[in-house]
């Protein structure tokens, strides 16, 4: 997949692109599965210090984790916009081999998760139809066990998508050291984030099944990228399936509500997305 960010300007960029990179393919993906592990493995603690340091009293401006919420929220807007959506018009170009639309896929991606949410909503109504008229309350409990199920599924997939096609967007960045750097903090950022907002829904399951489940996917999502066993165009098609989900999530789990965020802060980041973002250059093909 090409995915284009940070490259240097001018002599950087010819200095750093004469020489030999300085962050290799295996090396920023040894950092990103440090990152991701370290922010999953710690989403609980880091969620509590958050809550234990928000002065309800403050203005929003000034919480920090309310700032921190509403730059993600920004982040992952802009990522959205500026860098998914432009992307999947070059996945297509990638897939077009096999006559497969990446948009199109990302739609049926949104629609399957949809429909599963649906489903387990309809399975959960019937399931408490004898509860009567307090039937509702065991639905709302049923509906937010299996949609944090189905969020926990699509992070973990998603990250281990970045993973397993990071040698090949290494492979398609310009600029070499800056723009693999710049990559990395995206990412790094954009998933702990993700990781933050599943746990957020149910930090006792997260943590449970972040241990016996992701860990061990990452793990293994790193060893098949390092050894590359896999087709690119399996990957990249898979990533298109999931782009629709995330964009999907974003908008829903992300972007929270006005009174729970802060516009400043939502308008930086999404500012500093697209700062950063406006001055990358995609590697020639």
């Amino acid at each position: 997949m090409e995915v284009s960010l940070l490259a240097a300007a001018g002599a950087t960029k010819e200095s750093l692109s004469a020489s030999s990179p300085l962050i290799s393919e295996d090396l920023g993906l040894l950092v990103l599965l440090v990152a991701i592990l370290a922010t999953g493995l710690n989403a609980t603690r880091i969620i509590r210090i958050l809550e234990e340091n928000d002065d309800a009293d403050a203005h929003k401006l000034k919480r920090w984790p309310v700032a921190l919420r509403s730059l993600s929220g920004g982040l992952a807007v802009a990522y959205v916009f500026l860098l998914l959506i432009p992307e999947l018009a070059v996945i297509s170009q990638q897939l077009s081999a096999w006559s497969v639309n990446a948009m199109v896929l990302a739609l049926t991606g949104l629609l399957i998760f949809n429909g599963i949410q649906h489903f387990c909503l309809k399975r959960a109504t019937t399931a408490h139809e004898a509860m009567g008229e307090w039937k509702f309350v065991g639905v709302r409990k049923a509906e937010k066990r299996s949609n944090f199920s189905i969020n926990f599924g699509v992070f973990v997939a998603y990250a281990a998508l970045i993973l397993l096609t990071l040698p090949f967007q290494f492979s398609h960045l310009s600029g070499e050291a800056l723009s693999r750097i710049l990559f990395l903090v995206t990412f790094g950022l954009h998933l702990g984030f993700d990781a933050l907002s599943v746990c957020e829904e149910d930090q006792h399951r997260f943590a449970r099944l972040n241990l016996r489940l992701a860990v061990p996917i990452f793990l293994i999502s790193a060893i098949l990228a390092f050894t590359g066993v896999l087709s690119d165009l399996v990957l990249l098609a898979a990533f298109s399936l999931l782009a629709g989900i995330v964009m999907y999530k974003v908008f829903k789990v992300e972007v929270k509500s006005a009174a729970e965020t802060s516009f400043v802060w939502f308008l930086a980041g999404s500012a500093l997305f697209a700062v950063l973002n406006g001055l990358t250059l995609r590697a020639p093909h």
